[in-house]
């Protein structure tokens, strides 16, 4: 390749299912990628129907109108190829095996359905080229009527005669796959279009593995990867171009739209990688994705004066705007001065609305109400529990008053465990920090104050001791191990999958190990009534972690 071409790399954000919209946006991304003189202009997988499109797929006017799109979108292009993330389809010539008797299958047996690049040139879809390998781990898995094809005619010819060989997502992913054979096709470069969902530390390991496949490859490699939150996920963007050496000369923005146009420069890209920080723009563009894309403008959360809750009102700040904010104070008589001192100061630090409801008044309504049904029993849980759900049908009637999202405001380690109440502070339409351990938490608490310059999260809630205030004194490690020791055994269990055996056998104690476990197993019917959980590690709970509920299994 004597010269290396002009590549715009189209990082935008979709939306799942507004194949008009998309569509638009991909016109509007063509234009300004011409405009910049581009000789090849590249979109994400499945930019067009967004991703991931799931049950969508099963829809046959949904596929025969974004092949519709698709045309519509072709008219308006030359003889610069455009390459679009999209799905092709074709009838069902055999059914062979499949059972007919149940709707489901008769469904799924009309089509067969491709994840693809179409070329777009001179007018017309030139082309379709199939994804080869299909993943299967994880979320999002492919829908179960998605076919894989080998390719033989994933090479496109540039104007000036380079030749470019094109792969989607997982080709890339598998060691000795397309893009190691592109070479032996006379291709000159390779190009992956993808929609790889964010999650800590994964993108180190992500150019790691495109350094690898360059490399293998023996040829430069172009990356266009997807960005956005759609519902639980995040794309990150920072899509990327190799050269054959494996060296970084290219990198796009990181969880923003970026129109990247490489024109062969040969200097090679450091990436700074801080992974607290990567992790607070993931969960800022998650949320504000999912409250804006589901037609929301503003949040309402309790605002308790405790860390969780201060973390979720600053990402709500960021995410929405502080004047789209609410917090709601709601004090029982065992909620202390300090919190209250400190909810307030976090509120008028970060500029968001609050609002003070105490719940006393309400608390001593319900135990009048039930002190004969509860006679001759001693306080434990249920009078703790009813004050979380108080307080969650409280946040409840102001989202269905006002058109507020509620945010849910529990983290990861609490999830684990169950210490949190069904239909109290487990109440939501979105957890942000779900899926965000304690010591994250404080993490990100802390490196957002450092950002700001100032304790914009007041320091009385980083140095108390964390309590849920349900009761006299009460303190989390009344009931849980340090934050510390808890969240490395749910990180070995949950997200490394390792059994409680395994898991002593590191040194942990076994009592506190097998405590925990079964704790985690048996709230598995909590987590499946949660609001969605922006997915932050390799295995949030929700889809990425698919336990039966129903199990006697002990691990």
């Amino acid at each position: 390749m004597d010269r290396f071409p002009k590549i715009a790399l189209c990082q935008i954000n979709p939306t799942v299912g507004d194949l008009r919209g998309n569509a638009a946006k991909i016109v509007e991304w063509i234009k300004k990628a011409v405009s910049k003189d581009a000789e090849l202009i590249v979109f994400p997988e499945l930019v067009l129907t967004g991703y991931p499109p799931k049950d969508l797929l099963l829809k046959t006017r949904f596929l025969e109108e974004q092949r519709q799109r698709l045309t519509e979108i072709a008219k308006i292009t030359g003889d610069t190829p455009v390459i679009v993330g999209c799905v092709d389809f074709t009838p069902r010539e055999e059914v062979q095996g499949q059972n007919l008797y149940d709707l489901s299958a008769r469904v799924s047996a009309r089509w067969k359905l491709f994840d693809s690049a179409a070329v777009l040139r001179n007018g017309k879809v030139e082309r379709y080229i199939h994804k080869t390998h299909l993943s299967n781990y994880d979320a999002p898995r492919n829908t179960p009527t998605e076919e894989s094809a080998p390719n033989s005619g994933s090479i496109i010819e540039l104007k000036d005669g380079t030749k470019v060989g094109v792969t989607i997502c997982e080709d890339i992913w598998v060691k000795d796959g397309p893009s190691a054979r592109m070479k032996g096709q006379s291709a000159d470069l390779v190009v992956n279009i993808s929609a790889s969902p964010f999650y800590a530390r994964k993108f180190q390991a992500r150019l790691d593995l495109l350094s690898t496949r360059a490399k293998e490859a023996g040829l430069p490699l172009v990356y266009v990867n997807m960005v956005g939150g759609q519902d639980d996920l995040i794309f990150d963007g920072r899509s990327v171009v190799v050269d054959a050496g494996g060296r970084i000369v290219g990198l796009a923005k990181g969880f923003k739209e970026d129109l990247f146009v490489y024109d062969g420069e040969d200097k090679e890209v450091k990436p700074e990688i801080d992974e607290v920080g990567e992790i607070w723009a993931a969960l800022v563009l998650g949320l504000r994705d999912y409250a804006h894309k589901n037609g929301f403008t503003k949040a309402v959360l309790g605002v308790s004066g405790g860390i969780d809750s201060a973390l979720v009102a600053a990402l709500a700040s960021e995410a929405l705007g502080p004047e789209n904010v609410l917090g709601l104070v709601m004090p029982s008589r065992y909620t202390s001065k300090q919190s209250l001192k400190d909810a307030s100061l976090l509120a008028s630090n970060l500029g968001i609305k609050s609002e003070p409801i105490p719940i006393d008044e309400l608390f001593e309504s319900y135990l009048k109400t039930l002190k004969e049904h509860f006679e001759d029993t001693r306080p434990d849980n249920t009078e703790q529990n009813i004050q979380a759900r108080i307080r969650g049908n409280l946040l409840m009637a102001f989202s269905n008053k006002f058109g507020y999202l509620v945010l849910a405001t529990g983290n990861k380690s609490e999830l684990a465990v169950g210490y949190a109440t069904l239909y109290g502070d487990m109440s939501g339409g979105l957890a942000p920090i779900g899926d965000i351990p304690k010591t994250m938490v404080y993490a990100l608490a802390r490196w957002f104050n450092a950002r700001e310059g100032t304790d914009q999260i007041p320091s009385g809630i980083l140095s108390r001791a964390p309590s849920a205030e349900l009761a006299p004194d009460q303190k989390d490690a009344d009931d849980l191990p340090p934050y510390e020791l808890l969240d490395r055994v749910l990180e070995l269990y949950i997200e490394e999958n390792l059994s409680s055996k395994e898991i002593i056998a590191k040194g942990f104690d076994e009592g506190l190990v097998r405590s925990i476990i079964s704790r985690i197993d048996r709230n598995e019917f909590k987590r499946r009534q949660a609001a969605p959980i922006l997915k932050i590690t390799p295995r949030p709970f929700g889809f990425g972690r698919r336990m039966p509920i129903t199990n006697r299994y002990e691990g």
